[in-house]
């Protein structure tokens, strides 16, 4: 319903600058941490995932690799992120590798792993740069991609708005939060990314709560 939704505005979110103080980064880590559990993320990545059987997953933009550490029945996960400070966060026995490289760019050959995920990374592209995104996420993986975002909507704004006013997340949560919501994607308009990937079967599944799942299955 379009008065359900907010006209998408597109913002540099704080946490991605280089010159962020290192204790707002790290609180800001811990939030996003803490959020991700707490109000399902790593659940729908899991359950996501699993669609597909996975026993390599690459996740693009995986922050501190959360929802890697979630799935440790998969023998290889990869978490990349442009970011090395937000790889090396809370590293200590973690099993996941962690590399730094560019989602657009991705320094792996074809059909290097089972799966390739995002989750909460969506948003910060263009739908251009989305659609390139998704093609190299394809290339790399056997069987397909997973993507996972908040869908654009008034009700996820209002409440990490609330959380900020509240101020029970640090002070680049309190921004970025809700920049991410409004420059996220509607169901349709992420339907319409997913529609430009050649070479896959395109899903895109409304997630509950204010949440979209982008699904492509590669061909064969």
């Amino acid at each position: 319903m379009p008065m359900l939704t907010p006209r998408r505005v597109t913002s540099e979110e704080l946490l991605d600058e280089h010159d962020a103080p290192r204790e707002d980064m790290e609180r800001s880590l811990r939030d996003l941490r803490r959020i991700n559990r707490w109000l399902g993320g790593v659940a729908i990545y899991r359950r996501l995932a699993r669609r597909f059987s996975p026993r390599s997953i690459l996740d693009l933009g995986a922050g501190t690799a959360d929802n890697l550490e979630a799935m440790p029945q998969v023998p290889l996960r990869i978490a990349l992120d442009f970011k090395l400070d937000h790889l090396l966060y809370l590293r200590a026995g973690s099993r996941v590798v962690r590399v730094v490289g560019d989602a657009q760019r991705l320094p792996f050959r074809d059909d290097a792993v089972d799966l390739a995920t995002s989750a909460h990374f969506f948003h910060h592209f263009s739908p251009d740069e989305n659609v390139v995104i998704l093609r190299e996420a394809l290339r790399v993986a056997r069987k397909g991609v997973a993507v996972n975002d908040t869908r654009r909507h008034y009700a996820p704004l209002l409440f990490v708005l609330l959380l900020s006013a509240l101020r029970v997340v640090g002070r680049i949560t309190r921004y970025d939060a809700p920049a991410s919501v409004r420059q996220g994607y509607t169901l349709d308009e992420a339907r319409a990314v997913a529609q430009r990937v050649e070479g896959g079967r395109a899903e895109v599944v409304r997630v509950w709560p204010f949440r979209f799942g982008l699904l492509l299955w590669k061909s064969t």
